[in-house]
């Protein structure tokens, strides 16, 4: 790509490496079709990394390890504010992806940033891994879960690129129905095929929910309570990257009984971990996803 030239194109990529004041990782990819970016000040990566992988949870500081070690560092500058830093990790038997942490608190990186980083960064999918507060007694502390369908309960976030899509191409976004990636979800699946899709309530308030709010949030049909996959989700779909979403419950709501914990939080993180090489390694062998499209 030439440096002296203009693009319309935008990449979102979500990469993740653990935060250690909230433990948290995130990353996001967009691709936009009418939106000019200026070669000259922006550089699109190169590598083989096409994921980015943003955590929202807690994690040892040697768990991503098992991804291969850091092979580069960035701190992307945006239009929105900076990204980062966010780490490339590659092992030899493994494609690349990208980490970086994220925090769903008010005050964290904006949204936009985040996807805006993920095209400057190569990564087409972004898969956000999150704790979630357990609304549905079904669901177990420490248990994982998969994100099928969400409510969208933010009121601070920014939820739509409209100054940056050419008109027509926004119109067009807006009529399709927003949703996580159908080939995501189903790779997830495949390698946890124990944990329940769920609806999940995106929130962006620091504060806990009521007991009565939590009953109110159980009618309307959500299972999980977070605060990393909206509205991410909905700027990917706007954008035209694929998004996918992967919880772990760290507690239960305000309504509910709090057992006494016994590990299963750590036991829960583990068991999500473990499968993460064989899901970059099957996301590798799978063709170019069309579900922005459609």
């Amino acid at each position: 790509m030439r440096p002296d030239k203009a693009h319309h194109i935008i990449l979102l990529a979500i990469m993740g490496d653990q935060c250690y004041r909230c433990g948290h990782l995130v990353c996001l990819l967009v691709h936009f079709t009418h939106f000019t970016i200026d070669c000259s000040k922006f550089t699109i990566s190169m590598s083989d990394a096409n994921l980015l992988l943003l955590i929202g949870v807690l994690l040892p500081p040697k768990t991503l390890d098992g991804l291969g070690p850091v092979v580069e560092e960035r701190l992307v500058q945006t239009p929105y504010g900076p990204f980062g830093p966010v780490a490339r990790r590659s092992a030899e038997n493994l494609p690349g992806v990208w980490v970086g942490p994220y925090t769903g608190l008010p005050t964290r990186t904006d949204p936009r940033a985040t996807l805006f980083a993920a095209n400057q960064l190569g990564a087409r999918r972004v898969i956000g891994w999150d704790t979630g507060i357990a609304v549905n007694p079904v669901l177990m502390r420490g248990q994982p879960v998969i994100a099928g369908d969400f409510i969208d309960f933010t009121f601070r976030e920014p939820s739509t690129f409209a100054n940056e899509l050419a008109r027509g191409r926004q119109d067009e976004r807006k009529m399709l129905v927003p949703r996580f990636c159908p080939q995501l979800t189903g790779a997830l699946q495949k390698m946890l095929p124990i944990a329940p899709s769920v609806t999940y309530l995106g929130i962006d308030d620091l504060r806990r929910e009521t007991p009565a709010e939590a009953r109110m949030y159980r009618l309307w049909g959500a299972d999980v309570i977070g605060q990393n996959l909206v509205p991410e989700v909905l700027l990917a779909r706007e954008a035209g990257v694929c998004f996918a979403g992967l919880v772990t419950v760290g507690s239960h709501s305000a309504d509910l009984p709090s057992p006494t914990p016994y590990g299963e939080l750590r036991a829960g993180l583990e068991m999500a971990m473990e499968v993460l090489p064989d899901l970059i390694r099957y996301l590798g062998m799978l063709p170019d996803c069309t579900c922005t499209d459609s």
